[in-house]
């Protein structure tokens, strides 16, 4: 898929399209500017991966997988689902990213009896 394929989702356009708070735009900026800095694909260089983004932001200092994994830290009730949400559609339509591999709490989705 060209790049060009989706010129309009900007991450200034996904965040005003899903009405995203301050938190929830900085966060996707910061994801934006790894992704621009990082070269992603399979079987990249993980080491370097990491010395780049912990060179942008240094408290992120292991992936702690054998794959690039980057947590995002938000208050309650901010909306982190949708961040998710524009997470995905950001990488699907700007960088030609079709898997996705989400971890959620079992209680964040299901209420305990």
């Amino acid at each position: 898929m060209n790049r060009n394929y989706f010129p309009q989702y900007t991450t200034d356009y996904i965040s005003g399209v899903m009405s995203l708070r301050k938190p929830q735009e900085d966060s996707l900026k910061i994801l934006e500017e790894i992704v621009n800095t990082v070269s992603l694909h399979k079987d990249m260089n993980l080491k370097a991966a990491l010395g780049a983004v912990h060179a942008m932001y240094p408290i992120c200092s292991d992936f702690e997988r054998n794959f690039m994994s980057l947590t995002f830290a938000l208050a309650t009730g901010v909306g982190k689902t949708r961040l998710m949400g524009a997470f995905i559609a950001f990488l699907y339509t700007q960088h030609n990213i079709r898997n996705f591999f989400v971890v959620a709490m079992r209680t964040a989705f299901c209420r305990k009896k």
